[in-house]
């Protein structure tokens, strides 16, 4: 299975670098022509036209078309191969899910300011060690997300669209709602949870119009754990980069929650099931130990 991911990491690299290209034009105003750089829809001028700024405009689209040519040439690269991913079965995760991911890594918020919890992260250790977790284990109705409130004040140079998270989902689906601010609903019945360590003061994206992320006891372990990150394949059969709580501390945090009487029975055998699984892959596939000294970010 690595093996066949290998082929799918040059796509966001090249994306990234076409995206923060921008672009630049030359525009004409009384009589005298002007150069502008664009991000998005920011656009600043440069000045007068001049010959250093036309070299540089001619390696900027130079540089440009190359890169378009770089991202259209690997998109239509996976599509071709989705539907033998889809065939094989190499991809786990649920289509709704990897699509989820997929947007907020293209606001470039995931592995900052999100990551991702819960059932979904066992997709990013099967990955990572080459093994199938069976679908006892994976399937699910819903996704956690985890949201590190400490980074708001970085949203707006993020990019991340004025509807915060619940606008990042209906560009998934635009069936999602908020129920009751605290979480998002689609057509399906498929939920998406945000939450957040109880010691945070902000709880939202956008004050005026998301979610409501959920305090949690505990969170902050997942938050202060190395981040995981994994390249994986969706049942669509196309790639999503994940990034998820460091896979001791994953199995930890999910022993301590299944002890805690505050939560529901059936989600607390659950919870012991995954800390079990997650620590036998572990012991079986790698060199670490859970031990205080060697995870002292906890």
């Amino acid at each position: 299975m690595r093996d066949k991911l290998a082929g799918l990491r040059p796509l966001r690299p090249a994306v990234l670098a076409l995206e923060t290209l921008g672009s630049l034009t030359v525009q004409s105003s009384k009589g005298r022509r002007y150069m502008y750089e664009g991000h998005g829809k920011v656009r600043k001028s440069l000045g007068p036209l001049t010959p250093e700024l036309l070299r540089r405009k001619t390696a900027h689209d130079a540089n440009r078309t190359t890169l378009r040519t770089r991202v259209t040439t690997l998109r239509n690269r996976l599509e071709k191969m989705a539907p033998v991913n889809r065939a094989l079965g190499i991809g786990t995760m649920r289509t709704i899910v990897a699509r989820i991911v997929r947007e907020i890594d293209r606001e470039r918020l995931l592995g900052t300011h999100v990551i991702v919890a819960g059932t979904n992260a066992l997709h990013a250790y099967e990955t990572a060690l080459g093994v199938i977790i069976s679908q006892e284990h994976v399937a699910t109705t819903d996704a956690d997300l985890v949201w590190d409130g400490s980074q708001n004040l970085f949203l707006a140079a993020s990019g991340v669209k004025r509807a915060g998270l619940l606008g990042i989902l209906r560009n998934v689906d635009a069936s999602f709602v908020a129920d009751y601010g605290f979480n998002a609903t689609n057509k399906d019945g498929f939920i998406v949870d945000l939450i957040c360590p109880e010691t945070e003061e902000h709880t939202t994206m956008n004050r005026a119009s998301d979610l409501e992320a959920t305090p949690m006891e505990g969170i902050e372990w997942l938050l202060a754990a190395p981040k995981f990150e994994q390249t994986i394949v969706g049942e669509d059969g196309l790639p999503c980069r994940i990034v998820v709580p460091e896979p001791r501390t994953f199995a930890l945090h999910k022993l301590w929650v299944s002890r805690q009487d505050s939560r529901q029975v059936s989600k607390r055998q659950r919870d012991l099931s995954h800390a079990a699984l997650v620590a036998g892959l572990i012991a079986k596939y790698t060199n670490q130990r859970i031990t205080a000294k060697e995870m002292p970010w906890l």
